[in-house]
């Protein structure tokens, strides 16, 4: 079981996991795996989130979905093995994996380990926020630049040769605030996309490529959140054993 990119990129270009997973334990029903460790996992987050150092003003978001079954986010069974004792990486309560950054534990540099049941997998969603998400009004240019800002990134991490073989991103979700309207304006008319007449958020997701770069895309209220879907997937990681 390893954390793996497909389409043809090594693994080793962001989370370069052992050559062999290494059985630490086994308690009861659950099998004790090492899977990589913070140093790794940490580089494949700063492969997106900085650029010579500095911040691109992109976050990569990764949530762990524990199959079979609708689990809790501590039930995905994915810790630090740290001196401290087990360090949980669902900090916020949720589905998303938060790398601690305490000094202490970067030094320490602890393996991150699975303990699955036979049978069981985590399976991985991949999303990339940006720190300005458009407020009310932005173009298919803008949406288009968005894109191409991760496919760099990605790029740059993968090598001028693998990045040819290589997904381009092309989804954008954005977050429509209740009672709001987006619609678009291309060649002079204009269209509604989405209606959110509910009293909740409601996420619309979209292929910016589809439209015109001239396109200008208007939303009635203040968008609440923006994200791109990573378009290298993740394979789960599964007991068979």
């Amino acid at each position: 079981m390893r954390l793996t990119l497909l389409a043809a990129l090594p693994a080793c270009l962001f989370v370069a996991s052992p050559a062999s997973a290494e059985d630490i334990a086994i308690r009861g029903a659950f099998h004790h795996v090492v899977l990589s460790n913070l140093s790794r996992m940490t580089g494949m987050m700063n492969a997106i989130g900085l650029k010579d150092g500095h911040p691109t003003g992109l976050h990569l978001h990764v949530r762990a979905l524990l199959e079979p079954g609708d689990h809790q986010p501590e039930d995905a069974h994915i810790f630090l093995d740290a001196k401290q004792g087990h360090v949980s990486l669902f900090p916020r309560g949720d589905n998303e994996i938060v790398l601690p950054t305490e000094p202490a534990l970067q030094a320490e540099n602890p393996n991150v380990v699975a303990a699955l049941s036979k049978g069981q997998e985590i399976r991985f969603q991949a999303t990339v926020s940006m720190d300005s998400p458009p407020t009310t009004r932005f173009t298919g240019n803008d949406a288009r630049g968005w894109l191409s800002r991760l496919d760099h990134q990605i790029s740059r991490k993968a090598g001028l040769v693998m990045s040819a073989f290589l997904p381009d991103a092309k989804t954008v979700t954005l977050t429509l605030p209740p009672q709001s309207e987006l619609s678009v304006t291309e060649a002079g008319k204009t269209f509604s996309l989405v209606q959110n007449n509910g009293d909740k958020p409601y996420d619309f997701s979209f292929q910016p490529r589809v439209y015109p770069a001239e396109a200008v895309f208007v939303s009635t209220k203040p968008i609440a959140g923006m994200t791109m879907i990573f378009p290298v997937p993740f394979t789960p990681w599964k007991r068979t054993d």
